[in-house]
Formats: C-alpha cells, sequence, structure tokens
C-alpha cells in the first residue's frame, strides 16, 4: 500500500511538471510586472523651496561698503514692512557731508568757468575782428603797391631822370648865351671872366647831378623795383598765411574751449547725480522686508543654503551689492532638483513621483513636474521644478527631499513584451 501510495504521488508529480512546462519557460524568458521589466523606479534628491522669495540687499552704487549694526537671527519669523538689517549710520553721515562739500565747490567752480569761457567767447570775437583787420589792410596795401605804386616809381624816375635832364640843358643854354654877348664885347673882360666861370661850373654840376639822376633811375628800375615788387608779394602771401592761421587757431581754440566746458558741464552733473543718489542710498541705513517669511542669512542657490555657515554678524563690514538675507514667505511650497542628460525620458513636464522627505516620518506626497529646461543651466546639469502639496504637514524651505520617478520602459521591450503572448497563444 505504502509504494503505491508513493508511486500515485510520484505520477502526479510528474503530471503537474508535465502541464506546467510552457508556462516556466514563458516566464522565464518576460517579466512578470513593469517594475521588473524597467527596473524599478528612478530615485532623485531635491530641495524643498517657497514659491515666494525676497533677497534683501543695499543695492546701492555710491555707498560701496556698509558695517553692520544689527541683524535679524537667521531663522526668524518676521512680518512684511519689519527690519532685516541695521547699518552703522556716522560713516556714511560723515559721506554725505564730504558730497555736499564737494558739490558746492563743484558748483563754484562750474560758475567760475562758465565765466570764464563767456570771457573767452568775448574775446574770439575780438581776437577774430583784428586779424580780419589786418588781413584787410595787407590786401589793400598789395593792391595799392600793384595798381599804383609800382607805375607811380617807374614814372617817378622817368620824370626825375626828365627834370635832371631840363636843369642840364638849362645850364648849357645859359652858358651859350654868355658867351654870344662875350663875344658881342658888352661886358668888360673882368667880368667876363667871373661870370663866365661861373657858368662853366653850373654846368659841370648840372651834368653831375643829371649823370646820378640816370644811375639812380637805371638802379630804381632794374634793382630797387624789382626788390620790391617781390617783398610786397612776400609780405602778402606772409599775411595771408598769418590770416589761415590765426582763424584755424581761433576756430581750434574755440573747439577746445567748448569740449572743456562741456567736460565740466558732464562732471558737474555727474557730482549732482552723485549727490542725489547718495542722498537716496543714505536712506538704507535699515532694510526692511517687503514680505512676511523666514529670514534665511546670505544668498540660496537654487533653494539650498550654503555648505557653510553665514559670518555675517555686528561688526562684518558687507558691499552694496551683497545678498544680505534671503525671505522665504510660508505657504505655498515647490521642490527644485538637478536633471542628468541620462533622466530626460523619465522627467518630463506633467510627469508624477513621489516625493519623501528623510527626517519626516509617514510623510509621502504625489508631486507633478511643473517644468524641465530646454537647455542645461551648468555642465550637463538641466534645471527642473516639481509642484506638490505638504498637506497638512509643515515643511520648511531648504529642506531636502526624495523623489521618486515610473522609470519609463523601453519600446523594444514594450514590443517583445506584446508579441510573446500572442505567440503563446497560437502555439496552444
Amino acid at each position: 500500500m505504502r509504494s503505491l501510495a508513493v508511486s500515485f504521488i510520484l505520477s502526479c508529480i510528474f503530471l503537474v511538471v508535465t502541464l506546467t512546462a510552457p508556462t516556466t519557460a514563458r516566464a522565464e524568458g518576460e517579466p512578470n510586472s513593469a517594475s521588473d521589466s524597467n527596473g524599478g523606479a528612478t530615485k532623485l534628491n531635491g530641495v524643498i523651496e517657497a514659491v515666494v522669495s525676497d533677497e534683501i540687499s543695499a543695492d546701492t552704487e555710491q555707498i560701496t561698503t556698509y558695517t553692520i549694526e544689527r541683524l535679524v537671527p537667521h531663522g526668524t519669523t518676521i512680518k512684511a514692512g519689519e527690519n532685516v538689517v541695521w547699518f552703522d549710520s556716522e560713516p556714511i553721515t560723515d559721506m554725505m557731508k564730504a558730497a555736499e562739500i564737494g558739490m558746492r565747490l563743484a558748483t563754484i567752480g562750474m560758475e567760475e568757468e562758465e565765466f570764464n569761457h563767456n570771457q573767452f567767447v568775448a574775446s574770439q570775437k575780438l581776437d577774430r575782428a583784428a586779424a580780419e583787420r589786418t588781413w584787410r589792410a595787407a590786401q589793400q596795401a598789395y593792391n595799392n603797391f600793384v595798381k599804383v605804386d609800382r607805375e607811380r616809381s617807374i614814372k617817378t624816375q622817368a620824370n626825375s631822370l626828365k627834370g635832371s635832364l631840363a636843369s642840364l640843358e638849362n645850364v648849357k643854354e645859359e652858358l651859350e648865351q654868355l658867351q654870344q654877348m662875350y663875344d658881342a664885347d658888352e661886358l668888360t673882360e673882368e667880368s667876363e671872366e667871373i661870370v663866365l666861370k661861373r657858368a662853366k661850373r653850373a654846368v659841370e654840376s648840372a651834368e653831375f647831378r643829371h649823370r646820378n639822376t640816370e644811375i639812380a633811375a637805371d638802379r630804381a628800375i632794374k634793382q630797387t623795383l624789382p626788390r620790391t615788387i617781390a617783398e610786397q608779394e612776400a609780405t602778402f602771401t606772409r599775411a595771408e598765411h598769418a590770416h589761415a592761421k590765426a582763424v584755424r587757431d581761433i576756430s581750434v581754440a574755440s573747439t577746445r574751449a567748448q569740449i572743456e566746458i562741456s567736460k565740466k558741464r558732464d562732471a558737474h552733473k555727474k557730482a549732482q547725480k552723485k549727490h542725489e543718489e547718495l542722498k537716496a542710498e543714505r536712506k538704507k541705513v535699515a532694510l526692511a522686508s517687503p514680505i512676511a517669511g523666514i529670514v534665511i542669512h546670505g544668498k540660496l542657490t537654487r533653494g539650498k543654503l550654503s555648505d557653510k555657515p553665514s559670518l555675517l554678524k555686528k561688526g562684518s563690514s558687507v558691499t552694496g551689492s551683497q545678498v544680505l538675507a534671503t525671505i522665504l514667505a510660508p505657504g505655498k511650497l515647490q521642490i527644485r532638483l538637478d536633471l542628468s542628460q541620462k533622466d530626460l525620458p523619465n522627467v518630463t513636464q506633467g510627469s508624477q513621483c513621489t516625493v519623501t522627505v528623510p527626517g519626516v516620518p509617514d510623510f509621502k506626497a504625489v508631486g507633478t513636474v511643473k517644468s524641465v529646461s530646454s537647455i542645461p543651466y551648468a555642465g550637463t546639469r538641466y534645471d527642473c521644478v516639481v509642484s506638490f502639496s505638504a498637506g497638512k504637514q509643515k515643511l520648511a524651505p531648504t529642506m531636502a527631499c526624495q523623489l521618486a520617478f515610473q522609470t519609463a520602459e523601453p519600446a523594444a521591450a514594450k514590443e517583445k513584451k506584446t508579441a510573446k503572448p500572442a505567440a503563446a497563444e497560437k502555439k496552444e
């Protein structure tokens, strides 16, 4: 009996194995679930951030350095309009006094420059008029020489030569008349000798003077006149050059003066602007928060705190552009995370994920991908924002979280999965 029972059991086992053999083979070739086929979920780390936030900074240009006098402690919750940071006002007051003195000096200097410029402009008018008068006088002198003086010089020499010749002819005629009188014996011998001697001397003098006149006229026409013409032309050319230079110098000086006064005016305007900006920036001795929220010292980077604690405290020196604190508004939260290129197929806009927060037991939420950047913001890292609801759980911004996305199933695996059941049905 016992052997029959054993044989019966072995027969049943063999029958079961034989009937289930095709099904077991199919299970070895394909997965039983989607998680088995695609390797499970894609898990990523993110950080919770406030949807609404505001960075607190002096945002000044003229005041480049501040000294912190007081700062709201890190993590403090404040209301809208409450001060976050106070600065030491004494250095700013000293800077303002110096700026006011500089502004008054700049105004006085500008007024003096304007007066000097007006004087220069008036003086330039006189210089321009004097240059024109000198040029007209040179033109007139040259025209007089060309049209009148040159011809008159030639005629003067001719007239002088003619007069000299006439004088010589007159004394010669007198000598001839005396000689005729001597021949007529109208005078005594003693008188004849005296008069004749004087007449001969007069003729000799007239001949000498006439010769000098001839020489002088010849030299005047052939030597002096050409030299005078050359000198007149050179004088006219120099006057023309001097006039052109004077006009250019006046023009250049006027242009330079306009540039200089424009620079002075621009400098004065800049001083005025700097003074006005400094007056406005002086009011920023205390910076208030425009929104209610949690005060975080320093600047957040993509919702994350710096790995090193903030060193801001009383007495710290900061710049006008430095972010001193970030105000995180409570209420609506979102998650920011970095994606690598291999994560893009699994994380797309509208994709859902499971959100968990380490250290917060039993918290689990469903998140929806709000946006994914089309290009990396750095290297191969893509920006991703996930919206979710914290429900009644009080989660704080800057907390780390984990997100699990269902891994997308490759197209080839889907085709293989759908093809194998169809083949099994045909076989049966």
